[in-house]
């Protein structure tokens, strides 16, 4: 419903605009990348194919050329900042058919000169990630994401209303961008099953971005057939299950090129009792606080943290989840070098047996990237994850893992 009514508000300022047909395609443009990698990895199978890993390329993938992920984004510019954007993923190496990752209708009102305002309506990511800032949201830094981004791919989407309004503090007179304080506020549906992915797979340091309809590959823990209902073997990260809306509130202080610090609460005000289609409702609900400082004009600094809990069935599945990482990246010239340390754990309070989600588990991501102006940027990434999983007893495998990737990647932007 709320993408039905953005994408007829879109229509009717189309209709109203009179434009011909040539004027509206010039109004059209397409950007994107098409990443080809090489890889060798050590480690237990991919969580995609219902192994223990983390990764989302794992041994089977080594040591051949890959055609890791396609991924473009299409803006309709209506008139004056208003636009319908777009962006498309897909993962051949999964089989993966172009899926959408984003639709939505964003405007931009005229304001006096000390206050901006943003809307968007549809289907997106909130503005959390830190990382996630490049085109069609992959990061700046890394080929795979940390572990709090990769699961904000994996199940996490606004689906329904945005505001966002900035105000500027000052005018410094040193040629400085002015302080801003950022508040932002969100009405959704769509996202009851956030949570069931990180209870039951846990977290992990991959590139995939779920569509708007995605089914994973699934498989939940022996203690689940004790429940009155039984959960799908693939699983859809966007749903909506008890007719409830969520939302969240973010405030935030930054200045541009210099640093930006803020803060979200997010809860998705699920019933945890509804279940439909073989999907449960799991009521999600967690802060997240975002730092990201310039020591000098070529080095930053920079984090996430997100502290929550989940649960489903009226405590059946009752889970407690936090995340960190931090990270620091130096560019020169076409040059790029970041590093990213991280620390991941989910706490398991029930008493369910066979559904120990205990997890614990450390990262350490190096990236070399070269940028050759202006379509090419290559890649080396060496990335190293242990963990502890208590799941993994249940499928007579050692309790702890380490995963190892040396990853090269040629990405062609157009």
């Amino acid at each position: 419903m709320v993408l039905s009514l953005a994408l007829i508000t879109a229509l009717n300022e189309a209709s109203a605009s009179n434009d011909t047909l040539s004027t509206l395609s010039q109004r059209i443009s397409a950007k994107g990348y098409i990443d080809v990698r090489w890889q060798h990895f050590q480690g237990n199978n991919s969580w995609l194919d219902l192994g223990t890993g983390h990764s989302r390329l794992d041994s089977s993938h080594n040591n051949r050329p890959l055609l890791a992920d396609f991924a473009a984004e299409i803006k309709a510019d209506l008139k004056a900042g208003s636009q319908i954007i777009t962006q498309l993923h897909a993962y051949p190496e999964q089989n993966s058919a172009l899926e959408i990752t984003e639709l939505y209708w964003q405007y931009r009102p005229l304001h006096a000169s000390t206050m901006r305002s943003r809307w968007r309506v549809g289907f997106f990511y909130p503005k959390l990630s830190i990382e996630n800032r490049g085109s069609v949201w992959s990061s700046l830094y890394n080929l795979n994401y940390s572990a709090i981004n990769s699961w904000i791919g994996e199940e996490l989407r606004t689906f329904g209303v945005e505001g966002r309004w900035s105000w500027k503090f000052d005018k410094p007179s040193n040629g400085k961008a002015p302080l801003k304080l950022n508040l932002t506020a969100s009405a959704f549906t769509y996202n009851d099953p956030t949570g069931a992915i990180l209870a039951w797979k846990g977290w992990s340091n991959h590139d995939l971005q779920s569509g708007i309809n995605n089914k994973l590959p699934f498989s939940a823990p022996e203690g689940v057939a004790a429940a009155d209902n039984i959960q799908a073997n693939s699983f859809q990260s966007f749903r909506e299950i008890d007719g409830r809306p969520g939302g969240y509130i973010g405030l935030g202080l930054s200045r541009k090129r210099a640093f930006k610090v803020e803060w979200f609460h997010y809860d998705n005000q699920a019933e945890d009792t509804a279940f439909e289609d073989g999907h449960y409702a799991w009521h999600t609900t967690f802060d997240h606080i975002s730092a990201h400082y310039f020591l000098t004009r070529e080095l930053e600094a920079f984090g996430q943290y997100i502290r929550g809990r989940t649960s489903m069935g009226n405590g059946f599945v009752d889970n407690r989840f936090e995340s960190a990482f931090i990270a620091i990246s130096k560019s020169q010239g076409p040059h790029r070098l970041s590093a990213r340390f991280e620390r991941a754990i989910v706490d398991d309070l029930d008493n369910t047996p066979l559904d120990d989600n205990k997890e614990a588990g450390n990262s350490f991501n190096l990236n070399y990237s070269y940028y050759l102006a202006p379509h090419w940027k290559f890649s080396s990434e060496y990335q190293q994850r242990r963990s502890r999983q208590a799941r993994r007893s249940y499928r007579q495998e050692p309790i702890y893992a380490k995963e190892e990737q040396l990853s090269f990647s040629a990405r062609y932007y157009f």
